[in-house]
Formats: C-alpha cells, sequence, structure tokens
C-alpha cells in the first residue's frame, strides 16, 4: 500500500509561486490559480514547484546523512552520473528517461489554500524596479508587479511514496526539514508541517523518530 500523508506549507515571509495570466490578473508577476466548481479562480502551488523545492533540499542535505545524490538535473549528466548506480535522490524523486518508462515513486498533489475565505483578503501587489543582471545596477524607469500572499496564509497538499522506498522515507523528511530554512519560489520561506496522525511512526525507524516529531509542529511559531 502506498504510503501517504498531509504536508502543510505556510508563507513566512511574503510568497509568490507565478504561472497565472498578467493580462487577467492584473499584475506582471501573478500568483499560480486555478479554477474551481463555481467558476471562481483560487490560489495554489503546484505539486511540481513543491517537488522541485523538495528535490533541491535533498540534494543539498544528503550527503550529510549518508545519503547518496548525483547533484545533477541535465538528463545526459543524470544517465553519466548513474553509470555505477541510481543515487538516493533519484530513485526517490525519479530522474527523465526512468527505466522501463516507471513514473516517479514519490508523487505530490497540488497545494490548495487551506482556509476558506476569499483569496483577494490573502495578496498584496509590490512594485519591483527591474535589475540589469549582466551589470547589476536598476534599469531606469523599468518596473514590474509582483502578486504574494502575506505571511501566515497556508496550503495543503498530499504526498505519496512507494513503499518499496520506505528505506529513503527519513531522506524526503530531510528534505522537509531543509525546506523550511531554505528558500521557496521567489527568494521566500516557507514553514512546513506533516500530519499523518502518527501513521508515519509504522515506516521510520526509531532513530529518526525525533525529526519526525520535530515535522509534525510547526519551526516559525514566534513570527506567523
Amino acid at each position: 500500500m502506498v504510503i501517504s500523508f498531509i504536508l502543510e506549507l505556510k508563507a513566512v515571509t511574503l510568497l509568490t509561486v507565478s504561472g497565472g495570466v498578467p493580462e487577467l490578473f492584473g499584475a506582471d508577476v501573478a500568483f499560480m490559480r486555478a479554477p474551481n466548481a463555481s467558476g471562481k479562480y483560487k490560489l495554489y502551488v503546484p505539486g511540481s514547484s513543491v517537488k522541485g523545492a523538495l528535490r533541491s533540499a535533498a540534494s543539498r542535505i544528503a550527503k550529510q546523512y549518508g545519503f547518496e545524490s548525483c547533484g545533477e538535473v541535465e538528463p545526459g549528466r543524470i544517465a553519466r552520473a548513474h553509470d555505477k548506480g541510481i543515487c538516493d535522490v533519484c530513485a526517490l524523486f525519479g530522474y527523465p528517461n526512468m527505466l522501463g518508462g516507471e513514473r516517479s515513486p514519490l508523487t505530490v498533489s497540488n497545494f490548495e489554500l487551506t482556509e476558506d475565505s476569499d483569496s483577494k483578503d490573502k495578496l498584496i501587489s509590490v512594485t519591483h524596479v527591474s535589475i540589469d543582471e549582466k551589470r547589476a545596477v536598476a534599469r531606469k524607469w523599468a518596473l514590474y508587479v509582483a502578486e504574494y500572499v502575506v505571511p501566515g496564509v497556508s496550503f495543503r497538499g498530499y504526498i505519496s511514496v512507494d513503499p518499496t522506498l520506505k528505506n529513503l522515507l527519513p531522506l524526503l523528511l530531510l528534505a522537509i526539514a531543509e525546506l523550511r530554512t531554505g528558500r521557496f519560489g521567489r527568494r521566500s520561506i516557507v514553514d512546513a508541517r506533516i500530519v499523518d496522525n502518527g501513521e508515519l511512526d509504522k515506516h521510520i525507524n526509531q532513530e529518526w523518530r525525533g525529526l519526525l516529531k520535530s515535522l509534525r509542529e510547526w519551526l516559525w511559531t514566534s513570527l506567523v
């Protein structure tokens, strides 16, 4: 049976995950939205964005805890790095051109708002100055508007792991812990909390129970 649990993400700083149509939502960098049954557009965080952030976090921290990470993202380089075997990060999160066309053993749903209030109550628009990256200076008269959800807004999604890879669940827990102190999206910080009603205890060895227990609570409680 697939191992599944709920993961909640909460904005600690202003948070944006862009992908909306600027012409429709009135911002140059519009927060992701999807239509619901009533015809309104609800804010959400794509599962692919969360999975990518977790993968990056796992890659950063894997070797410190005895797990293997090839550290590659380009398909050709990944294939060469796996000449002697698939690394733990790719085994858990999947990689391009997996053998037999298999799907990733870890799936992440889209993350939807946990509150029922109107999405507009959670959004603000901020005007920024565009930067010339080559010269590292502001571009004259080049302004853009970005949408952000405010600190304290939370999203909820589901993570599922193939039971054949339960030995890599500690790596996933480490990635979630690393995500809470790293960057998400456009230089944002998010908190993360696991909601599982104790179910993961069945699949986690005793040595990792302390980490799991800490991940069942918010980290940034004094700020949001």
